[in-house]
């Protein structure tokens, strides 16, 4: 598995909606801070060239919270399954991940109301080491905290 990050710079727009601090993370907040400064986009080809594509703050920040419940699991070593459903903005992809001893089984699903770009590939599993499972999600954030600290000025702690 790879991760592709592509970052679009834009002049800022809007105003933030102060009223939703209290429902987020710091993190997720400076999410949605740095969203006036660019349009990213974030993809992770799970294998044979199919790179499944989200979109950073409706899928990022919406599902933060089970993203790093996933990382935090799989450090720990909580063996079982669960899942990460991706719905905003049309996306409805599902990555069900079920955590062995030296690996994680992670499944790629469509539901009903996939996006264009996500509905041309197909449902289907991959074995992934538990480090690169980490490696995976861990580069994101590392990378949207380098943002947040050159666009916004401030040093968010890391999720993990």
């Amino acid at each position: 598995m790879e991760t592709i990050f592509e970052i679009n710079y834009r002049d800022p727009i809007g105003d933030i909606d102060n009223d939703i601090d209290e429902e987020m993370t710091p993190f997720q907040y400076a999410l949605e801070e740095l969203r006036r400064y660019i349009d990213p986009d974030f993809y992770i080809e799970l294998k044979d060239g199919y790179r499944v594509h989200f979109y950073l703050y409706a899928d990022i920040t919406s599902y933060y919270e089970q993203i790093v419940e996933s990382v935090k699991r799989v450090k720990n070593n909580c063996k079982g399954k669960d899942y990460i459903w991706f719905c905003e903005q049309s996306v409805d992809i599902y990555f069900y991940y079920d955590i062995k001893d030296t690996y994680v089984e992670l499944e790629y699903k469509k539901g009903p109301e996939v996006s264009a770009y996500n509905r041309k590939i197909p449902d289907m599993k991959v074995i992934v080491s538990k480090s690169e499972y980490v490696q995976i999600w861990e580069g994101l954030f590392e990378e949207l905290s380098i943002l947040i600290e050159e666009k916004l000025n401030k040093k968010i702690k890391l999720p993990f």
